[in-house]
């Protein structure tokens, strides 16, 4: 290796020096200046998206990786007293507030197909069949204190009345008796209809509740109720220790997802038309930029700077090992090999 290039290369693997650091920047300026169009090809980025899923859902790989980040995240958060709350930026908790805490009426008719659920139709009869039966429990109440109170009371008096008269005290003991006797059957007919109508009462009216829950829920008037209903389960949420988030997690089964979700992007991958459809979604995101460029979104962000500087970094600490290695070195001396 000639003179020339050994001080070039000893430049580029100088520590202190700026030379991959400047090379580093100018390839991020370069890049973030150049229209989103012109970085690639949507085919050429159609294809990497299918190879990359193609990778991640092949095999047990990334299911197994996913499965020991589980564990080791339900380890780590399962101890964990602290809040939710002393994890949240500020800068997050303002606007998400503002947006939780936005009046908002949805549509009557979605809601009601939301809700119009099997689970939610037994809550409402569940709900109505204890309220019946408690007000059934208080007649009942009434009823054995009025109607039998009555009775017990006239046949007692019946008895009195008669006492010592023999025949005619039989005979209004045996009064006193028929008359508690009707009082009893009249309880139970009217118990006996009135489970029947109970039940048929409470599945009619459990669909109309529904429809009802669904036509308050869209009420404007109630937005702001259900605004601050939004607020307060945010509230409850974060200031809920993340150790009992987690165990709630948990009974979700998060395994079980992950399974949904990877053999979703196999199908989808596997699917003959799936790098023409991503082509054709890229296209149309980038023929709606224009000759946007990725610079200019971070400029209007205000990000532009910091993205910049940090990308350069990790760039430039790799150009930095590669320049180190023997590989660089025979290309380099190969490069200005005469």
């Amino acid at each position: 290796m000639d003179a020339k290039a050994k001080r070039a290369l000893a430049k580029l693997r100088d520590s202190e020096g700026e030379a991959l650091n400047n090379l580093a920047r100018m390839m991020v300026e370069q890049t973030t200046a150049t229209p989103l169009k012109d970085i690639a090809t949507p085919r050429w980025i159609a294809g990497q998206i299918a190879t990359a899923l193609e990778a991640g859902t092949r095999g047990d790989h990334a299911r197994d990786w996913v499965d020991r980040r589980i564990s080791s995240e339900r380890e780590r958060w399962g101890t964990e007293d602290k809040t939710l709350r002393g994890f949240l930026p500020e800068e997050v908790d303002k606007p998400l507030r503002e947006l939780l805490g936005r009046p908002y009426a949805p549509d009557e008719d979605m809601i009601f197909r939301i809700i119009d659920q099997p689970a939610i139709r037994r809550l409402i009869r569940e709900i109505l069949t204890n309220t019946l039966a408690g007000f059934r429990q208080n007649i009942k109440n009434v009823d054995d204190g009025v109607l039998g109170g009555t009775v017990g009371r006239a046949a007692r008096r019946s008895r009195g009345l008669f006492a010592g008269m023999g025949r005619a005290a039989e005979v209004a003991s045996n009064i006193g008796g028929v008359a508690s006797n009707l009082a009893g059957a009249v309880r139970d007919e009217i118990e006996s209809n009135m489970d029947g109508r109970v039940k048929e009462f409470v599945k009619q009216a459990s669909q109309e509740q529904v429809r009802a829950i669904a036509r308050y829920i869209a009420n404007p008037e109630h937005a702001d109720g259900f605004a601050e209903l939004r607020l307060a389960i945010l509230d409850v949420v974060i200031d809920t220790p993340i150790k009992d988030l987690a165990e709630e997690t948990d009974k979700l089964h998060p395994e079980q997802i992950i399974d949904i979700v990877v053999g979703a992007l196999r199908s989808a991958v596997a699917a003959e038309d799936f790098v023409d459809r991503t082509e054709e979604r890229i296209t149309q995101v980038l023929d709606e930029a224009g000759d946007g460029t990725l610079g200019a979104w971070l400029e209007e962000v205000q990000l532009l700077d910091v993205w910049t500087q940090t990308t350069a970094e990790l760039i430039a600490s790799r150009l930095k090992a590669v320049v180190a290695t023997d590989d660089f070195t025979d290309w380099w001396e190969q490069l200005f090999r005469k």
